[in-house]
């Protein structure tokens, strides 16, 4: 109790994940806040929308409101998403507003540190699961990398923010297709870093795998 005291109320991870302590010492870990992608959205529908409106077209103005209040309840339900972890367990739940929906609690088996290579050296995707007893597994974080490039916000766990994240230009090896302890090193500093968190939190092994042939994510 006293060293969780000593622990920061918030910590920001290098994937623009949020980790902290809940009363009674498991970790929460949260994706990152959808409110860039959010207000990327809104402000040129807004935007779009008083233009149509100027030119008396109601009906393209009432699509892009329309279009903009679905794609922005997506953005806003996955950015709700949370993992409460402790030593063996998880468990996926949702937080609205201060409020929180938790879901079942799930054994871990194992954490999974996967890369699947593009097609034609077009760069890779370095994905962190765990693995429960029933052979399912959670997606927590996917980081897609470029050579010399990676996008440190790519998938938590459903929808993707990759398009909103920052772009580093300096990404490890994403070409490199071991499956082995050597992969951790190779991989996304992001990704290293949760698989590392939730390799000690959950109490569990680190298992690799690598995908020679890979699809690139859509739109890239």
């Amino acid at each position: 109790m006293g060293d969780q005291s000593q622990e920061p109320a918030k910590a920001w991870l290098l994937s623009l994940y949020r980790t902290e302590r809940d009363p009674g010492g498991r970790l929460l870990i949260s994706v990152a806040s959808p409110l860039g992608p959010i207000l990327g959205c809104a402000v040129p529908a807004a935007f779009g929308a008083l233009v149509t409106l100027m030119f008396r077209a109601a009906g393209a103005s009432a699509l892009l409101v329309l279009f903009a209040v679905v794609v922005i309840g997506v953005l806003a339900y996955n950015g709700s998403r949370l993992w409460i972890c402790g030593p063996g367990t998880i468990q996926p739940a949702r937080a609205f507003w201060g409020v929180r929906r938790a879901g079942a609690t799930h054994t871990a088996r194992s954490v999974v540190l996967r890369r699947e290579l593009w097609r034609a050296d077009a760069g890779s995707t370095d994905t962190v699961y765990v693995a429960d007893d029933s052979s399912r597994r959670l997606k927590i974080l996917s980081v897609h990398n470029w050579v010399g490039r990676e996008s440190r916000v790519a998938s938590g766990g459903m929808g993707s923010l990759a398009r909103s994240g920052p772009v580093i230009v300096s990404a490890p090896s994403p070409l490199r297709p071991w499956a082995n302890e050597t992969l951790m090193p190779a991989v996304s500093e992001a990704v290293s870093e949760l698989a590392a968190i939730l390799h000690e939190e959950l109490a569990v092994p680190l298992v690799y795998e690598c995908e020679q042939i890979g699809a690139k994510p859509r739109g890239r």
